[in-house]
């Protein structure tokens, strides 16, 4: 979602990121934490939190409310930004898990938006983000220990490309988003309507 954030930052929105795992199962842990403050740079996010969970065990892990709650009330946030839960990588399923239990243990009201990173994900939101593309190709391109492994931003830029279908010729890319409320009885409805995507 490097558009969205650049579109955010552009509008002096303050943007803060929390990194799960050091990636270290694909990759040195400190490189990539160091590409990911690069492109935070190039995006204009204003805050890094490293959390190193271990690389495909985020669905193990039962201490994260703790963090969320500190977080919460620390920063109050208008809308926290959760990976879609029909991604494909568990970490990215499971973080979506986590997170939602920390946000019910702070008593959240604020929104939640769920953001796709490699395959189409239920949507209900589309942010256009063709006048920031080249930011985000730059952004991307702070990650070069990923994409000495697979071409993903090909992968990426395919996404946003028919993300942008429907929203007329001169819009050639967006971001596509699950928007909602936190609310307990919508986070009930949500977690029916994806329920075998949880696990």
């Amino acid at each position: 979602m490097g558009g969205a954030i650049a579109l955010a930052s552009n509008q002096d929105v303050w943007v803060e990121v929390v990194v799960m795992t050091g990636g270290e199962g694909a990759g040195e842990a400190q490189t990539r934490r160091e590409e990911c403050r690069q492109a935070g740079e190039v995006l204009g996010i204003d805050r890094h939190h490293f959390w190193s969970l271990p690389d495909r065990g985020v669905g193990q892990t039962k201490v994260v409310s703790a963090e969320v709650i500190s977080l919460v009330d620390s920063l109050a946030p208008q809308t926290v930004f959760l990976p879609g839960i029909q991604e494909y990588h568990p970490d990215h399923r499971a973080t979506t898990r986590l997170i939602w239990d920390g946000l019910r243990a702070a008593r959240y009201a604020g929104s939640v938006w769920l953001y796709e990173i490699t395959r189409q994900n239920e949507a209900n939101r589309l942010v256009d983000i063709t006048s920031v593309l080249e930011t985000k190709k730059l952004a991307m391109q702070c990650y070069q220990s990923q994409l000495a492994q697979m071409d993903y931003e090909d992968i990426v830029l395919g996404l946003n490309r028919i993300r942008s279908y429907t929203l007329g010729a001169d819009r050639n890319y967006a971001e596509a988003f699950w928007a909602c409320h936190i609310p307990a009885q919508l986070l009930h409805e949500l977690e029916m309507r994806f329920q075998k995507y949880l696990v």
